[in-house]
Protein backbone atom coordinates (compact mmCIF):
# COMPACT_ATOMS: atom_id res chain seq x y z
CA UNK A 1 0.00 0.00 0.00
CA UNK A 2 3.00 2.25 0.52
CA UNK A 3 3.73 2.19 -3.20
CA UNK A 4 0.14 3.10 -4.08
CA UNK A 5 0.12 5.89 -1.52
CA UNK A 6 3.42 7.25 -2.83
CA UNK A 7 2.24 7.09 -6.44
CA UNK A 8 -0.91 9.02 -5.54
CA UNK A 9 1.09 11.56 -3.56
CA UNK A 10 3.79 12.06 -6.18
CA UNK A 11 1.25 12.33 -8.98
CA UNK A 12 -0.72 14.97 -7.10
CA UNK A 13 2.38 16.81 -5.92
CA UNK A 14 3.99 16.93 -9.38
CA UNK A 15 0.68 17.96 -10.98
CA UNK A 16 0.42 20.76 -8.42
CA UNK A 17 4.02 21.81 -9.11
CA UNK A 18 3.25 21.88 -12.82
CA UNK A 19 0.14 24.03 -12.23
CA UNK A 20 1.81 26.65 -10.03
CA UNK A 21 4.98 26.78 -12.12
CA UNK A 22 7.68 29.03 -10.73
CA UNK A 23 5.28 31.21 -8.71
CA UNK A 24 5.91 29.23 -5.48
CA UNK A 25 8.91 27.34 -4.15
CA UNK A 26 8.88 23.55 -4.37
CA UNK A 27 9.21 23.28 -0.59
CA UNK A 28 6.14 25.47 -0.02
CA UNK A 29 4.06 23.50 -2.52
CA UNK A 30 5.23 20.26 -0.88
CA UNK A 31 4.21 21.38 2.62
CA UNK A 32 0.77 22.66 1.58
CA UNK A 33 0.03 19.59 -0.54
CA UNK A 34 1.17 17.26 2.25
CA UNK A 35 -1.15 18.87 4.80
CA UNK A 36 -4.10 18.10 2.54
CA UNK A 37 -2.77 14.61 1.83
CA UNK A 38 -2.45 13.48 5.48
CA UNK A 39 -6.10 12.35 5.84
CA UNK A 40 -5.98 10.62 2.43
CA UNK A 41 -2.83 8.70 3.30
CA UNK A 42 -4.19 7.81 6.73
CA UNK A 43 -7.45 6.53 5.25
CA UNK A 44 -5.53 4.34 2.78
CA UNK A 45 -3.43 2.89 5.60
CA UNK A 46 -6.51 2.22 7.69
CA UNK A 47 -8.34 0.54 4.84
CA UNK A 48 -5.52 -1.70 3.66
CA UNK A 49 -3.02 -2.12 6.50
CA UNK A 50 -4.27 -1.56 10.04
CA UNK A 51 -8.03 -1.94 9.69
CA UNK A 52 -10.60 0.79 10.13
CA UNK A 53 -10.33 2.22 13.65
CA UNK A 54 -13.33 2.82 15.85
CA UNK A 55 -13.51 5.75 16.53
CA UNK A 56 -11.75 7.16 13.48
CA UNK A 57 -11.02 10.77 14.48
CA UNK A 58 -8.91 10.01 17.59
CA UNK A 59 -6.87 7.56 15.52
CA UNK A 60 -6.36 10.18 12.80
CA UNK A 61 -5.28 12.69 15.44
CA UNK A 62 -2.82 10.24 17.01
CA UNK A 63 -1.33 9.56 13.57
CA UNK A 64 -1.33 13.18 12.39
CA UNK A 65 2.00 13.97 14.09
CA UNK A 66 3.60 11.29 11.92
CA UNK A 67 2.37 13.09 8.82
CA UNK A 68 3.33 16.50 10.18
CA UNK A 69 6.86 15.44 11.08
CA UNK A 70 7.19 13.71 7.70
CA UNK A 71 6.01 16.93 6.08
CA UNK A 72 8.61 18.94 7.99
CA UNK A 73 11.31 16.45 7.03
CA UNK A 74 10.14 16.45 3.40
CA UNK A 75 9.97 20.24 3.25
CA UNK A 76 13.48 20.56 4.67
CA UNK A 77 14.88 17.90 2.33
CA UNK A 78 13.12 19.37 -0.71
CA UNK A 79 14.57 22.81 -0.05
CA UNK A 80 18.02 21.45 0.80
CA UNK A 81 18.20 19.15 -2.24
CA UNK A 82 16.93 21.93 -4.55
CA UNK A 83 19.59 24.31 -3.24
CA UNK A 84 22.35 21.78 -3.90
CA UNK A 85 21.02 21.12 -7.44
CA UNK A 86 20.35 17.47 -6.64
CA UNK A 87 18.46 16.85 -9.90
CA UNK A 88 21.42 18.03 -11.98
CA UNK A 89 23.91 16.13 -9.83
CA UNK A 90 22.02 12.83 -10.15
CA UNK A 91 21.39 13.40 -13.85
CA UNK A 92 25.11 14.08 -14.47
CA UNK A 93 26.06 11.03 -12.42
CA UNK A 94 23.66 8.79 -14.33
CA UNK A 95 24.85 10.11 -17.69
CA UNK A 96 28.53 9.69 -16.84
CA UNK A 97 28.12 6.29 -15.20
CA UNK A 98 25.61 4.55 -17.45
CA UNK A 99 25.88 6.35 -20.79
CA UNK A 100 27.94 5.22 -23.74
CA UNK A 101 28.80 8.79 -24.65
CA UNK A 102 25.57 9.48 -26.55
CA UNK A 103 24.81 13.08 -25.70
CA UNK A 104 22.35 13.53 -28.57
CA UNK A 105 19.43 12.37 -26.43
CA UNK A 106 19.71 15.50 -24.26
CA UNK A 107 17.84 17.62 -26.80
CA UNK A 108 14.26 16.46 -26.18
CA UNK A 109 14.66 15.10 -22.68
CA UNK A 110 12.07 15.92 -20.03
CA UNK A 111 13.17 17.38 -16.72
CA UNK A 112 13.81 14.69 -14.12
CA UNK A 113 12.63 15.14 -10.57
CA UNK A 114 15.03 13.06 -8.51
CA UNK A 115 14.35 15.30 -5.52
CA UNK A 116 10.81 13.91 -5.30
CA UNK A 117 12.09 10.34 -5.30
CA UNK A 118 14.72 11.02 -2.63
CA UNK A 119 12.20 12.80 -0.42
CA UNK A 120 9.66 10.02 -0.99
CA UNK A 121 12.16 7.40 0.21
CA UNK A 122 13.20 9.40 3.29
CA UNK A 123 9.67 10.31 4.38
CA UNK A 124 8.41 6.81 3.57
CA UNK A 125 10.96 5.23 5.88
CA UNK A 126 10.24 7.81 8.57
CA UNK A 127 6.48 7.25 8.36
CA UNK A 128 6.83 3.46 8.24
CA UNK A 129 8.89 3.34 11.42
CA UNK A 130 6.66 5.73 13.35
CA UNK A 131 3.43 4.12 12.10
CA UNK A 132 4.61 0.76 13.32
CA UNK A 133 5.50 2.22 16.71
CA UNK A 134 2.10 3.90 17.11
CA UNK A 135 -0.31 1.47 15.44
CA UNK A 136 1.08 -1.92 16.43
CA UNK A 137 -0.74 -3.21 19.49
CA UNK A 138 1.46 -3.59 22.52
CA UNK A 139 2.13 -7.00 24.02
CA UNK A 140 0.64 -5.84 27.31
CA UNK A 141 -2.82 -5.55 25.77
CA UNK A 142 -3.06 -9.33 25.41
CA UNK A 143 -4.84 -10.95 28.30
CA UNK A 144 -2.66 -12.94 30.61
CA UNK A 145 -4.05 -16.33 31.50
CA UNK A 146 -5.77 -16.27 34.83
CA UNK A 147 -4.13 -18.29 37.53
CA UNK A 148 -6.12 -20.99 39.19
CA UNK A 149 -6.18 -21.02 42.96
Amino acid sequence: IGALSNVIFLTGYNATLHQVGESMSDAYVYSVFYVFYIPVGHALQCLFVWGWPDPYLPNLLSNAPIGLTAMALGTFLTRYLDQMNFNDTVDDFLKSSFSMGDESRDSGEEEKNYVSFAVMIATGLWSFILSNLINTPSKKSEKEPEKEL
